[in-house]
């Protein structure tokens, strides 16, 4: 088996792609989980007022739950293709890493996908 030098180019982009789309996914659990926070308080609040309203931080926090959830789909993809034109490191650590952060993005992705689309 031929040992790899994580001072390869290749290796560190499978360390660094795998550490954005760790960053990214737990950011948008994050984001999500306030989202969800408010939309139950702006659900308790239009039900003793029966007025339509929507509160600036509830909208605030859907874009960015939103956008996130794009950024993190875009990575998802392009980490994907990486890995695919790498077959050469199939057997390598960082490559298994790598696939598992696929595997939390992509169930991320279904569990925290926006309601209503932005575009």
């Amino acid at each position: 088996m031929l040992r790899r030098n994580n001072a390869d180019p290749v290796i560190r982009q499978f360390i660094l792609r795998t550490a954005v789309l760790n960053y990214l996914g737990k950011s948008l659990r994050q984001q999500y989980n306030e989202y969800c926070v408010l939309s139950v308080k702006i659900g308790s609040d239009q039900e003793l007022t029966d007025l339509p309203t929507v509160s600036e931080p509830f909208e605030m926090q859907r874009v960015k739950t939103a956008a996130t959830h794009r950024l993190l789909m875009r990575e998802y993809q392009e980490l994907l293709a990486y890995m695919m034109d790498k077959s050469d490191l199939w057997d390598s650590p960082e490559y298994f890493k790598a696939k598992a952060a696929l595997g939390a993005a992509i169930h991320n992705l279904r569990v925290c996908a926006p309601t209503t689309p932005l575009d």
